[in-house]
């Protein structure tokens, strides 16, 4: 397993500045040739090497900035134990191949990536390897990544004491099978959990929980902790069918927030019951909802007069009321033009 050793890259660095700076003194370029700077990072290359030589301190978080197009590997367990981003072009992202043995233990934030997960033994994001002695901060973000081939978790906790935020933005995330995406079943929560505009899916749909903490920890373990799940502009297809949606450690609380609006949900959860399957298959008064514009199908029926959060003070509002044609979902393809909802990506 590697760790990324930070006193080591701060020192690598600073060396790595003074030895611009001499070569520049030294050998000056010629005032008309332009100053191609040299290519570190190659196709084939492995991350976990890349992150430790080659990161960039980038407003107080070490970054690893990715070339276009390039095409990296993770075959190993990568420890992470301090804020880390990887950053790929926005025009040409890079490519991580997830090996059988590759994954995080710890959060970090990837921009502009395409990841193949296929081969991938182990969930992509794990957060340490023991309980935390008091509780830890941690923190998940895909922003503007392609997944495909998930088959283990996205993120998994096996350790108690977590308190997590997840952000997933721009993204699409393949669900290649049947799978909790989102799994804190063995301990920890997440504190705050964004999806918005993004699309997860799957081809033959899932049958186990989109998000779990069952078994795992509520959010009054912590003093204070609350959980707030905001989801936005996102298309979700195939996920938890028959199921539901979410299960918690204790449902129905008044430490749990959802925020659902301009969503499409197509075979998600049970028949009419998406929302109420967010909350573990329960409805009432005790958690805060604010549930507007969303869609609802199911077996390719309109769902959405069925939902319901069970609370006539904030109840499932200005759902849209029609029936979804998607492209080709099978294969990834969710253009649409029927509503203005869901991921903006698939908006003809």
């Amino acid at each position: 397993m590697k760790k990324l050793n930070y006193l080591f890259s701060f020192a690598a660095i600073a060396f790595a500045m003074c030895m611009v700076s001499c070569d520049n003194v030294d050998n000056p370029a010629e005032p008309d040739e332009p100053v191609v700077p040299e290519q570190k990072i190659h196709d084939g290359d492995d991350l976990a090497t890349a992150i430790a030589q080659y990161c960039d301190v980038i407003e107080g978080v070490p970054t690893l900035t990715l070339p276009a197009g390039v095409s990296v590997v993770l075959n190993e367990p990568f420890e992470v134990n301090t804020p880390l981003s990887i950053k790929g072009d926005a025009n040409d992202p890079a490519k991580i191949k997830i090996g059988e043995g590759g994954r995080f233990i710890g959060g970090l934030q990837i921009m502009n990536v395409v990841i193949d997960a296929s081969d991938m033994a182990n969930p992509l994001f794990t957060f340490g390897t023991e309980d935390a002695e008091e509780w830890k901060f941690d923190h998940v973000g895909l922003i503007n990544v392609t997944m495909t081939g998930l088959k283990k978790a996205l993120v998994f906790s096996g350790c108690k004491n977590y308190d997590v935020s997840l952000v997933v933005e721009n993204s699409l995330i393949q669900v290649a099978a049947d799978v909790t995406v989102f799994d804190f079943t063995k301990g920890s929560f997440p504190i705050f959990f964004n999806i918005s505009n993004s699309t997860f899916w799957a081809s033959e749909a899932t049958s186990k929980s989109f998000f779990s903490s069952q078994s795992g920890q509520k959010a009054t373990d912590m003093e204070g902790g609350t959980e707030t799940f905001e989801f936005e502009n996102s298309t979700f297809y195939n996920l938890a069918k028959s199921k539901n949606f979410f299960t918690h450690r204790q449902s129905n609380q008044t430490w749990l927030s959802y925020i659902v609006k301009d969503c499409i949900f197509v075979n998600c959860g049970k028949s009419g019951q998406t929302i109420k399957g967010m909350n573990g298959g329960q409805s009432g008064k005790n958690p805060t909802w604010d549930i507007t514009g969303n869609v609802f199908n199911f077996d390719g029926a309109d769902t959405s007069a069925d939902e319901s959060t069970g609370d006539e003070d904030e109840p499932v509002k200005d759902s849209k009321t029609v029936v979804v044609n998607f492209a080709d979902p099978a294969n990834g393809d969710f253009t649409q033009g029927d509503v203005k909802a869901g991921d903006p990506t698939w908006f003809k």
